[in-house]
């Protein structure tokens, strides 16, 4: 029969030296043992996580922990990165105590990125809702959409991007009500359910507060497309959308798309500035279409052939 060794026994110096001796993923996974060992980990081994990462898929989770370290070389500093994977198992936590546990080990305040993927344990929505600051939300295909609709009521107030697969709510209110989000980015692979609740429309758009919009596959023909920039000429909806960009898949003929608009057509590179400083600092293109509203706000409307995708873009200008 083997017997404990008596670490906490041991006198502080060595201890010191222990921890220092620990791979980071040591540290945290013994911060998990109890309150006193986390106050313990923190004091002897300082850690200092660049981001964290969360990945929800059925009952398993793990958090990614990404550390940068430097190494002084006689004439240099090299910066060097490296990452740890921590599984909720059998930790004898809840999730939302096991995430605040290694981000206090960490020295991490907020998560990165968190992926949604598959059905999840019960009191994951209790975890999510302890969460306060989320640079990215992923949520992947296979995902209940009761729990798709749950988790953006808790986190579209605290993360800046959404990218989601399908639109998981009950009525066009609902969505809407979504829509009207103060994100920085919005991405949405796939505008139209397996079962319709409602229909997508190119007006729902016209609300939308994201400062970038992205439909990835969006369910709408060149004349829908076309309706929607003659209702935003006459539309006076002061919403924060700054660029607006959907792909279609069907062969886009530009003088159809662009009846009405009174268009005028430019051959020079532009560059295109978010009022806010974002992941998407800024775009630049050599060719489009400007247009302006009656209010005088103008807009530019490019085109980008990607066999047998072609994407459209609608930057709105401040």
């Amino acid at each position: 029969m083997t017997t404990p060794f008596p670490l906490l026994r041991l006198p502080r110096l060595a201890l010191i030296s222990v921890f220092m001796h620990m791979e980071p993923n040591e540290v945290i996974m013994f911060a998990l043992l109890s309150k006193r060992a986390n106050k313990l980990s923190k004091c002897l081994r300082k850690l200092s996580a660049s981001s964290i990462d969360l990945v929800v898929e059925n009952d398993s989770h793990h958090l990614t922990v990404l550390f940068m370290h430097r190494e002084e070389l006689p004439f240099n500093t090299n910066n060097f990165w490296s990452t740890e994977t921590i599984l909720h198992k059998n930790v004898g936590l809840s999730v939302s105590e096991w995430i605040e546990r290694v981000q206090d080990v960490t020295n991490c305040k907020s998560l990165k990125r968190v992926d949604l993927r598959g059905s999840p344990r019960l009191d994951m929505c209790d975890a999510l809702s302890s969460l306060n600051n989320i640079s990215e939300l992923y949520i992947h295909p296979g995902c209940p959409e009761s729990f798709v609709e749950k988790a953006l009521r808790i986190l579209s107030p605290v993360t800046n991007e959404i990218n989601m697969w399908s639109i998981p709510f009950e009525n066009r209110e609902e969505f809407r009500t979504f829509l009207k989000t103060n994100l920085d980015y919005l991405s949405i692979y796939y505008c139209a359910s397996e079962i319709p609740k409602f229909e997508f429309s190119m007006d729902d758009v016209l609300i939308a507060n994201p400062l970038k919009l992205q439909l990835i596959e969006g369910p709408s023909s060149v004349e829908d497309i076309n309706q929607f920039f003659l209702n935003w000429l006459q539309n006076t909806i002061d919403s924060r959308m700054e660029h607006f960009s959907m792909n279609v898949r069907e062969n886009v003929n530009e003088d159809n798309l662009l009846n009405g608009l009174n268009a005028v057509s430019f051959l020079e590179e532009r560059t295109f500035h978010y009022s806010k400083e974002i992941d998407f600092p800024f775009e630049t293109f050599s060719s489009g279409y400007d247009i302006e509203r009656v209010d005088g706000k103008k807009a530019t409307i490019t085109f980008v052939n990607s066999y047998p995708i072609r994407r459209i873009d609608f930057y709105i200008w401040s």
